[in-house]
């Protein structure tokens, strides 16, 4: 994996034979902002993607070429990624993703 993150508060959703991997914690409870990729046939890590703000706890799913992620609990700001408030937002960006 290309960064550390925790076993249970990361969300993932299968998507053209690859897991995507959206928030979740570091070691330190630091909040993951990153989307990363498994392909599973070549069994490769990917960064491929940036949320808009670190999260864990989050939802997310895959639908007509969109990825979305929902609720969780944020970061305190740019330049903190400990956590704070927990939303009920949702967000979406059109996921574009490397061919294995």
């Amino acid at each position: 994996m290309p960064k550390s993150d925790s076993h249970i508060e990361f969300a993932w959703v299968v998507v053209n034979n690859s897991i995507v991997i959206a928030g979740g914690t570091t070691k330190k409870m630091i909040l993951v902002g990153e989307v990363f990729q498994f392909q599973l046939d070549t069994l490769k890590w990917a960064v491929v993607g940036k949320l808009p703000y670190h999260v864990k706890i989050t939802l997310v799913g895959f639908w007509d070429g969109w990825l979305y992620f929902t609720s969780g609990q944020r970061d305190r700001g740019p330049d903190d990624p400990t956590p704070k408030k927990v939303i009920g937002e949702m967000w979406r960006t059109k996921l574009s993703l490397p061919l294995s």
